[in-house]
């Protein structure tokens, strides 16, 4: 018994023994720490400049903690979720951890965080240009991603800018005054600029460009919609100034409407007031009805035109100074030259009425682009068209019915043998037209004339020496 009792109490401290040094080796097996902070992100922009972190979670027992290393304002929504957002600040360069612990032990993974700089642009006035007014609108591309914009007079005694915190925005100044202007962006600590220098002009209203031939539907009353520029920070005003039976809508508006009938020229007035400056500018509108009209843009006279069988034949003599005293000359007024008929053209409403009077060759080289002088052959068909004979010529003359409005011009004959001088001679006026044709024989250096004469004679062809006679001229062009 002895023996046996010595060998179980052995046995059972030996046991407690072994439980001891099995207890004390688990104690002090440390557990692994492995933090994986996940990917880095460069260059991110996003809403509230924030990135969506990706940190592998840690087993249960070990604590995980984001930790800032490196970077100005940067922040984790939860510094323990391993999928917490960071925010950060445009153009801050971040190092951040994910810290793994236990106990006193710990492990740290980490990962970089960028994010782009602020970049501002001014889309509008270009950087390099000049609106030539007093004021200006003012755009830049709009903000995003949280920032915020605003506009800046930095330089320039009396400018103001109107809606300064948005994107687009109305900058007016003082008459011949340099200024610069500047739109910052702004989020959190950082802000970038961009700015623009540029010296104002005066006020200046815009009506937009005439518009002669406006064609605007079969109804007998016409509609146009109007295009002038309304300066940043301005009133606008139009008025009917000329013209029968126009009609505005919406006057103080840049685009008004305006409503008038065919064939009737009109002219509005466009003012602008900013502050104390005023100023002016008009626009000629003229709906299409009978005539067409086209403007030559060497001078800016106007013609009108008819369209007739797949042709625009000019409804008003032509009237450009080609080679004045050489090539074209005013009715009345020439070296050496006497009138015999009617009157020297003195203002402007006769000398548009009549056009001038030119030697064929100018008649040919100063035609407009597209257009030419007509041939014999559609002179002859376009009477035929408008009645034949007497009929035909009435229906071109000024007031008839094909809409040629065809004068009595007259001519100018050089060293006319008329004259006991052999002086230059204007006669004709009131009691003929003639008109250039472009069946021009080269060999005889002389030329077909179409003649339409005053009474109740039939228009016919003359043959004329091209050096001596001087003519009205009518150009046409294919149907546009």
């Amino acid at each position: 018994m002895g023996k046996r009792t010595t060998y179980i109490r052995q046995c059972a401290a030996l046991l407690l023994i072994l439980g001891a040094l099995m207890g004390c080796q688990k104690h002090e097996d440390p557990i692994k720490l492995q933090p994986n902070a996940g990917p880095s992100f460069e260059n991110v922009e996003s809403e509230q400049y924030h990135v969506q972190l990706n940190a592998v979670p840690l087993p249960a027992g070990v604590e995980g903690t984001w930790q800032l290393f490196m970077g100005e304002n940067g922040h984790f929504e939860d510094i323990h979720d391993p999928k917490s957002k960071f925010f950060g600040e445009p153009g801050e360069q971040y190092v951040i951890g994910w810290q793994a612990g236990h106990g006193e032990a710990y492990r740290v993974d980490e990962i970089s965080v960028s994010f782009k700089s602020m970049n501002p642009q001014m889309l509008h006035p270009q950087p390099d240009s000049l609106s030539g007014n007093i004021s200006v609108y003012l755009h830049a591309a709009e903000v995003r991603f949280g920032a915020t914009g605003q506009w800046e007079v930095t330089e320039g005694a009396g400018g103001r800018i109107l809606q300064a915190d948005s994107h687009r925005a109305e900058f007016i100044g003082r008459p011949q005054t340099a200024y610069t202007v500047t739109w910052t962006t702004t989020y959190g600590s950082k802000s970038a600029t961009v700015s623009w220098q540029f010296v104002t002009d005066e006020l200046k209203a815009d009506a937009g460009a005439d518009q002669l031939d406006i064609k605007a539907g079969t109804g007998e009353e016409k509609y146009v919609t109007l295009e002038a520029f309304q300066p940043a920070g301005s009133a606008v005003e139009w008025a009917l100034v000329g013209g029968e039976g126009g009609k505005l809508i919406n006057s103080n508006i840049p685009s008004a409407l305006f409503s008038g009938k065919a064939d009737e020229r009109y002219e509005l007035q466009y003012t602008v007031t900013l502050d104390d400056q005023v100023s002016v500018d008009t626009v000629q509108i003229r709906f299409r009805g009978k005539w067409g009209m086209w403007k030559d843009e060497r001078d800016g006279q106007s013609y009108r035109f008819i369209e007739h069988d797949g042709m625009e034949w000019m409804a008003d003599n032509y009237n450009y100074a080609a080679y004045p005293g050489e090539g074209s000359w005013v009715y009345g007024f020439g070296y050496r030259a006497v009138v015999v008929d009617g009157h020297a053209l003195e203002t402007e409403e006769d000398r548009k009425k009549y056009g001038r009077l030119y030697h064929y060759l100018a008649a040919v080289e100063s035609a407009p682009e597209g257009w030419r002088i007509p041939t014999v052959e559609e002179y002859e068909k376009l009477i035929s068209d408008f009645g034949g004979g007497i009929a035909g010529k009435v229906n071109l003359e000024i007031g008839g019915a094909s809409g040629m409005e065809l004068p009595f011009g007259g001519d100018f004959e050089i060293n006319s043998g008329t004259d006991p001088a052999n002086r230059n001679v204007f006669s004709g006026q009131e009691i003929r037209g003639h008109f250039w044709t472009s069946n021009y024989a080269e060999n005889y250096n002389s030329n077909y004339i179409f003649i339409v004469p005053q009474g109740l004679n039939e228009a016919g062809m003359a043959v004329y020496p091209v050096d001596y006679y001087m003519s009205s001229v009518r150009y046409v062009r294919d149907v546009q």
